[in-house]
């Protein structure tokens, strides 16, 4: 059972009937990679639904299905659920920007009882996951000051309580906003703050006073084999969950296994995530913040010299992309470029596993409907 097997269950619901829960910040966060430029914008005054949010997506012809976690099917849902058509879509902001390194964009939910603040992860656009490796050396990115600013803005136009989430890199940014928005949003208007697979913050953001302040209203959810959520220093205790995939296809909040409305508990990390934990962290740790922007920049900026800017161009001009990122690494300090092979090595294999369960599951799958499809012998 996953999200979408959850709104089958509970979407006749209300919020007022059944109060919001973990599935549902999960669901909020998933919504959030809508694209919704020119359908919501954060002045707008229309008086728009998840219902008619979808009528107005469709008719624009917006098609997400390149990503893995494409949330049409989601939003066709919650749609059709009583729970979620008339919650009301406000103040859709987005912004990517090659220059300052920036993709942020973030969308506010709003029912009776609270306004739902949910950002989004990073998309398939390279200024987007340089931002995510920029954590590693920055204090502040400029897409953390703007889920600030957001927060903030949102917390002007609305007296209902609130909630901030987000799925990856919007779990981040949720935790940022709800850590160096104003303190009076902080403690008197904010419920909960969810990261759902999210990676963690540069050492200074973690030991600062305003990060240590919002610890005891955020809740930190990772599958087992977390690639993403195990990144950099968190100061929240991890809940791993069970999902239906494995290795880095755990990351879709798709694979995230609900019973009622909770996910189901794993019992541990698998060791997988655990060794990558443990590398990563003693490869970050060996690198002062300059080497890791000189590595950080060098393979970017050598990816952007090919003139490719989306993952989706990478992966048609495979050759162009390795040969880049061959003479950024050779820029690294031979010792830490020896970490950093092994370090890669490790995620290839992890990949390269979870694509093989993938794969075998799916021919398991189209051999079962095939031996349905066979026409009984008669006798």
């Amino acid at each position: 059972m996953n999200i979408l097997d959850y709104l089958d269950w509970r979407g006749d619901l209300s919020f007022s009937l059944s109060p919001f829960n973990e599935v549902d910040n999960l669901i909020f966060s998933t919504l959030a990679y809508l694209k919704l430029d020119g359908i919501v914008g954060f002045s707008d005054r229309k008086k728009h639904t998840l219902k008619s949010v979808l009528c107005a997506y469709l008719d624009a012809g917006v098609d997400q299905s390149h990503l893995s976690n494409d949330p049409l099917p989601l939003l066709q849902k919650c749609a059709q659920s009583r729970r979620y058509d008339n919650v009301r879509v406000r103040w859709y902001e987005n912004q990517v920007d090659e220059a300052r390194q920036i993709q942020f964009a973030a969308v506010t939910f709003l029912t009776d009882a609270f306004a739902c603040v949910a950002f989004r992860g990073t998309d398939n656009t390279l200024v987007g996951w340089r931002e995510d490796c920029n954590f590693s050396f920055l204090a502040h990115t400029p897409g953390q000051r703007e889920a600030a600013k957001y927060l903030d803005r949102v917390a002007q136009k609305t007296a209902l309580p609130i909630i901030v989430c987000g799925h990856s890199k919007g779990g981040n940014f949720a935790v940022y906003a709800a850590a160096f928005c104003a303190s009076a949003v902080q403690e008197a208007r904010i419920l909960a703050v969810y990261s759902n697979d999210g990676p963690g913050f540069n050492s200074e953001i973690a030991e600062s006073r305003e990060y240590r302040s919002i610890l005891k209203k955020t809740e930190k959810i990772i599958p087992d084999s977390s690639l993403v959520g195990i990144l950099l220093s968190s100061k929240v205790r991890r809940r791993v969950i069970q999902s239906s995939a494995k290795g880095m296809m755990q990351h879709n909040p798709y694979t995230w296994e609900v019973l009622g409305c909770r996910f189901l508990e794993a019992d541990e990390r698998t060791s997988t995530s655990v060794v990558l934990d443990h590398a990563l962290a003693k490869w970050t740790d060996s690198m002062s913040n300059a080497d890791k922007q000189l590595l950080v920049n060098s393979i970017f900026d050598a990816l952007e010299e090919t003139g490719m800017h989306t993952f989706h161009e990478i992966s048609t001009q495979k050759w162009t992309a390795y040969n880049a990122i061959i003479k950024a690494v050779a820029k690294i300090a031979p010792e830490d470029r020896s970490e950093l092979v092994a370090l890669l090595r490790k995620l290839f294999s992890a990949g390269k596993d979870a694509l093989k369960d993938e794969t075998d599951k799916r021919l398991e799958k189209l051999q079962r409907e095939t031996k349905r499809k066979e026409p009984t012998e008669k006798v």
